[in-house]
């Protein structure tokens, strides 16, 4: 297929909505394509904004509530572990997929890439009043999120989320004070460090494993859940 062919798939990509074998095409066209890359960074800003910002079922948050107190379960704190940042510099040199932009960048970082969303989050969990927050499994960090204030959100993955199949996606929830579980956002099946905005209160986040595309209400499987935010 040509470049201009690759081009077009950039939209049902960010959907997770590829067959195997144009996914691995267009994979290979994308590490030497910047304008696909750009685009694709696009489109799930757009891909995440699909999903509702509403309260999931009661269901699933009896799904979540299950989870805590299990081994993926940590708590929120208002500090940075010097050692996840160094844990995700590897990855900030290999991904160049995000999920969505901030501005105000650090450095001079460009938005648009795993650098600027990383750059930016550490800038923000600096600030007085952020949140910081580990997903953990079996007591290893598979992804930290960070949100401020102001209600600027990042979710920085780790080498040790796994990949999940094509049809399938990591999403994030957000739970408040009345225990309505919203979502944030879609991250895909390999996430790279995305944005999420939530301007609500907080009292904890989720990662589930969710068909692609994304959900209203969860149906996958709780991966990890921080409390006490």
């Amino acid at each position: 297929m040509s470049g201009a062919g690759m081009h077009d798939l950039v939209a049902l990509y960010a959907l997770d909505a590829l067959e195997a074998e144009e996914r691995d095409s267009f994979e290979i066209h994308l590490e030497t394509c910047a304008d696909c890359e750009t685009s694709l960074a696009e489109y799930r800003v757009v891909a995440g904004a699909l999903v509702a910002d509403a309260p999931a079922s009661d269901a699933t948050w009896v799904r979540i509530s299950s989870a805590i107190g299990r081994d993926g379960v940590v708590l929120l704190r208002r500090s940075r572990p010097d050692f996840f940042w160094k844990a995700v510099a590897s990855i900030a040199a290999a991904a160049a997929l995000v999920f969505g932009a901030v501005a105000l960048l650090g450095g001079g970082a460009d938005p648009l890439s795993s650098e600027g969303i990383i750059a930016a989050a550490e800038d923000v969990a600096a600030e007085p009043g952020t949140f910081v927050g580990e997903f953990v499994v079996d007591d290893v960090s598979v992804a930290q999120v960070v949100l401020s204030p102001d209600g600027r959100g990042f979710v920085i993955p780790t080498e040790q989320l796994e990949r999940l199949d094509p049809d399938r996606t990591y999403q994030l929830w957000v739970i408040n004070e009345a225990e309505d579980v919203i979502s944030a956002g879609v991250l895909g099946n390999d996430p790279t460090p995305a944005t999420f905005t939530w301007t609500g209160d907080t009292t904890g986040f989720a990662l589930t494993r969710e068909v692609a595309g994304g959900v209203i209400s969860s149906a996958g499987d709780v991966v990890s859940v921080i409390t006490d935010a």
